[in-house]
C-alpha cells in the first residue's frame, strides 16, 4: 500500500497523508498503538485468553500437547492460506520443531504478493529483463524498525538455502526509487505538466481565478516567521497533525488517548467538523472565514485529491494520522538530517520472496537459532557483536546499499551447518471449504477439523484433516465459501463474526503497460537515478516508473490507483482500462504520440490489468472505518474455540497493506497456541530466533501480565 507521492508546500518531496514527524527512533509507535489499544480497549480479549490458557488439567494439556507436537508424523498445527502470514507461521513453527502443514487453495504461494511477468519475459535477454511488475505489495521501507522483521525474514531464509545449494532461489533486494524532484503532476487541465520541483508554490489549476473552487485567500504565497514562503492551503495538515504529536512526544499513553477520542471519526469528517480556522495558527487570515469555522468540503476535497485517493478521507481518521508513521520508516534511521527516502524491492520481483519461503518450508529442517540471531544482528534489529547496532546484509544489490551514514553491523558468522532432507508441508490446489470445532479430539485436548477439495489434473476430491490448533490467514472476504450447504465457518462468536463481516478493506487497482521505447527516463534524464512517480487527478492517479530495465530500449509503466478511482477503473473492460490509463499517460506526456510508442494491446504480453483477486474475494488491503481500531482490532486478535483457533494476516495488526503486518500476525498466532499449550521452552526460541515482533499480549506496558 502507498499514497500518493507528492506532498505541496515542501522543498522535499515525500508521500505523507499528514506531517510525518519523528516520535521515537525507527518509528516505535505503531507498537505502542497496539499494546496502548489492549491495555484500553481490551478486556474482552484479555479475559479470554486468560480464559483459554487457565485449564484445570494443565499439565496434562501441557503433555498432550508437546506429544503431539514432537510426533514428527501428527502435524499439529494446520495453516489455511500460502500468502506471507501463513508461510510465516509454518516458518516459525517448523524453527520450534513443531509440525504444521500449509494449505494453499491456488497454485502459488505469496497470497497478495504477485509479480506479472510478461509471457516474452526474459531474465537472461537485456531488453525482455525488464517486463514484469507488481500486482501486489512492491515495496518496503529500508530502515524502519517496525518493517526490518521482512528483512530478517529474507535472511533468515537465505541462510538454510545456502546450506542447501539452493542460492539461484535466494532473496535479493534492489533499490526501489519512489520519488524524484523531476517527477512529473498535472491536474485540473493545467496547460502543461510541471515537475515535482516546481510546484511547492503552484495552486494547481485549483484556484477560483483558474476555474476552480478554492478561494485566493488559501492559495496566495504568504511567508512565516522565518521568511519561508508557503500557500496556506498546503500548511492545513500539518497543522491537524500538530496536537498529535505534540501529546505523542509527551506520552504515548496520552497522546493514544487524544487520538483514541476522535476515532469515530472518518478524515473527512474530522477535517470538516472537528478542526477549526483557530487551529491553523500563524497561517490563519481572517479572510477564510471566522476562527470557530471548519473546513470547508473543497478544502477537504483538495486535501484528499493530492494526498490520497477519490474517497480515500472516508476511512478512520485514527488509522490516516497512525498511517503515516510507516512512511517515516522510509528515512534514514541513523541520520535524523538525512532527507531522501530509502526503499527496496526484490530483485526481478517479490514472487521470488514467497517461492523461497515455500522452498524453505519443504525442507524437514528450517531456519536455526543461530540464522535468526545473525539475521537481526545484520540488519540491527538487536545489537552486533561489538555491541552497536548496524546494518549491512549481504542480500543487497549495489544500489540498494546504505548511505555512508549507516554504520555497518557486526555480526556472529554464518552456520554452515549440513543439507537437509525434503519434507513436504506446502499443500497447492487444497481449497479449505469448511473448518469446524470438535472438543473431543486428541484425548479431550479439543481441536479443528479442516475439510478441503483438492485438485489434481482436473479432478476433484474431498479430504478431512485434524489438527490441535488451525491458524486461519485468510483475508476476510475470502471466509464466504460460495458452498451450498456448509459455511467457512461454523458457531464463531458474535464479536468474531461481526469483526469478519465488518473490517473494511479498500479496493486498488494496476496496470501494467509496455512501451517500445523509454520515452520517461530519457526526458526526465535520471536513468539510473529512478523517476518515482507521475501523479495526475486522471482516474489511473499514479504511474510508478520502474526502478529496473534502463538498459533496456523498452519498458513498462504501471499505473496504480485506489477507493472510488479503482472501482471506477476496474467497472471496465480489460482494454477499456488500457484505453483510460494511456489517456492518463498522455495527459502527462503531452509532448509524447503516445499511440506510436505504446507497444499494442496484447493481454499477458504488452498488458496487464487487475483489479481484484479471486482468492481475496474482494478489495486488496484492510484499512479501517471510523471506530473500528477500538471496537474490532481486539476481537480480530482473540483466539476461538478455546484457543484453538487463530486468525491472522495483514487485517489482525496496526499495519494494514503491509507485509509486515502479515508477520506481526502469524507471530502473534504463534504466540497464543505456544502460551495456550504452555510450551515454555518454545516461547523462549521464538523470541531468540526470531525478534521480539508485535505480539499485543506480552507488552513490557501491560498492568497485567499473561501467562
Amino acid at each position: 500500500m502507498s499514497y500518493l507521492s507528492f506532498k505541496p508546500g515542501k522543498k522535499s518531496i515525500k508521500p505523507n497523508l499528514l506531517k510525518s514527524a519523528s516520535i521515537e527512533p525507527n518509528g516505535s509507535i505503531k507498537k505502542a498503538f497496539s499494546q496502548w489499544i489492549i491495555d484500553n480497549y481490551g478486556d474482552d480479549y484479555i479475559n479470554t485468553l486468560n480464559d483459554q490458557r487457565s485449564r484445570v488439567d494443565e499439565k496434562q494439556f501441557k503433555s498432550t500437547f508437546l506429544n503431539v507436537a514432537g510426533n514428527a508424523d501428527i502435524p499439529t498445527v494446520g495453516i489455511i492460506g500460502g500468502g506471507f502470514a501463513g508461510l510465516y507461521s509454518g516458518l516459525i513453527l517448523q524453527s520450534l520443531g513443531i509440525e504444521c502443514e500449509v494449505f494453499e487453495a491456488s497454485d502459488r504461494v505469496g497470497g497478495r504478493i504477485i509479480t506479472w511477468y510478461s509471457k516474452d519475459y526474459d531474465k537472461n535477454d537485456v531488453n525482455k529483463s525488464g517486463l514484469y511488475g507488481e500486482v501486489g505489495g512492491m515495496r518496503i521501507p529500508q530502515f524502519s524498525e517496525d518493517m526490518l522483521p521482512v528483512q530478517h525474514l529474507a535472511l533468515s531464509i537465505n541462510a538454510v538455502l545456502k546450506r542447501n545449494n539452493l542460492e539461484d532461489q535466494l532473496v535479493k533486494w534492489r533499490k526501489f526509487y519512489y520519488n524524484s524532484d523531476v517527477q512529473r503532476l498535472r491536474y485540473n487541465n493545467m496547460d502543461a505538466p510541471i515537475e515535482a520541483q516546481e510546484a511547492g508554490l503552484n495552486a494547481l489549476n485549483f484556484g477560483v481565478n483558474k476555474g476552480g473552487d478554492i478561494p485566493m485567500v488559501w492559495i496566495t504565497e504568504c511567508k512565516d516567521s522565518h521568511g519561508n514562503t508557503y500557500l496556506p492551503i498546503n500548511m492545513v495538515l500539518d497543522k491537524v497533525n500538530e496536537r498529535f504529536i505534540a501529546a505523542i512526544k509527551r506520552s504515548f499513553a496520552e497522546g493514544f488517548k487524544l487520538l483514541s477520542n476522535f476515532d469515530n471519526h472518518s478524515m473527512w469528517s474530522y477535517l470538516t467538523n472537528v478542526f477549526t480556522l483557530e487551529q491553523l495558527g500563524e497561517y490563519y487570515n481572517p479572510e477564510m472565514g471566522k476562527k470557530t469555522d471548519n473546513l470547508s468540503y473543497n478544502i477537504a476535497s483538495y486535501l484528499e485529491t493530492l494526498n490520497a485517493g477519490t474517497g480515500m478521507y472516508s476511512v478512520s481518521f485514527v488509522e490516516m494520522v497512525i498511517a503515516v508513521y510507516d512512511w517515516d520508516g522510509s528515512k534514514n534511521s541513523y541520520d535524523p538530517i538525512d532527507p531522501d527516502v530509502y526503499m527496496v524491492t526484490g530483485d526481478n520481483g517479490m514472487q521470488h520472496f514467497p517461492d523461497a519461503c515455500r522452498a524453505v518450508l519443504d525442507l524437514k529442517d528450517g531456519v536455526l537459532e543461530e540464522d535468526g540471531l545473525r539475521a537481526q544482528q545484520l540488519i540491527g534489529m538487536i545489537k552486533g557483536t561489538n555491541g552497536k547496532l548496524g546494518y549491512s546484509p549481504d542480500n543487497l544489490t549495489d544500489a540498494a546499499h546504505a548511505p555512508s551514514t549507516v554504520p555497518p553491523a557486526e555480526a556472529i558468522p554464518p552456520i554452515e551447518g549440513n543439507p537437509s532432507q525434503v519434507k513436504k508441508r506446502v499443500h497447492m490446489n487444497h481449497k479449505v471449504t469448511n473448518v469446524v470445532y470438535d472438543a473431543t479430539s486428541f484425548n479431550g485436548y479439543g481441536g479443528m477439523n479442516i475439510n478441503l477439495e483438492v485438485t489434481n489434473d482436473g479432478k476433484i476430491k474431498q479430504i478431512e484433516k485434524k489438527y490441535p490448533y488451525v491458524i486461519s490467514t485468510l483475508p476476510n472476504g475470502a471466509y464466504l465459501n460460495g458452498d451450498l450447504k456448509t459455511n467457512f465457518f461454523d458457531n464463531l462468536s458474535f464479536a468474531k463474526t461481526r469483526a469478519i463481516r465488518e473490517s473494511n478493506y479498500m479496493s486498488s487497482f494496476k496496470a501494467f503497460i509496455t512501451f517500445k521505447e523509454q520515452f520517461w527516463a530519457t526526458l526526465g534524464k535520471r536513468q539510473s537515478k529512478g523517476l518515482g512517480v507521475g501523479v495526475s487527478d486522471r482516474s489511473n492517479r499514479q504511474i510508478v516508473y520502474p526502478s529496473y530495465g534502463y538498459e533496456a530500449q523498452g519498458g513498462v509503466l504501471q499505473v496504480y490507483c485506489w477507493a472510488q478511482d479503482a472501482d471506477r477503473m476496474g467497472a471496465m473492460t480489460d482494454e477499456e482500462r488500457v484505453n483510460e490509463c494511456l489517456k492518463g499517460i498522455a495527459y502527462l506526456y503531452p509532448e509524447v504520440t503516445i499511440d506510436d510508442v505504446f507497444a499494442g494491446y496484447e493481454p499477458e504480453v504488452t498488458t496487464k490489468t487487475w483489479f481484484w483477486n479471486n482468492h481475496a474475494n474482494g478489495a486488496a488491503f484492510a484499512l479501517f472505518a471510523p471506530g473500528q481500531f477500538n471496537n474490532l482490532y481486539p476481537t480480530l486478535l482473540t483466539p476461538e474455540f478455546n484457543g484453538h483457533l487463530n486468525l491472522a494476516g495483514e487485517c489482525c495488526s496496526v499495519h494494514h497493506g503491509w507485509i509486515v503486518g502479515a508477520l506481526d500476525s502469524a507471530y502473534n498466532a504463534v504466540t497464543n497456541i505456544l502460551k495456550h499449550a504452555g510450551a515454555t521452552e518454545q516461547l523462549e526460541q521464538l523470541e531468540k530466533t526470531w525478534g521480539g515482533l508485535s505480539t499485543p499480549d506480552i507488552a513490557p506496558t501491560r498492568k497485567k501480565m499473561l501467562v
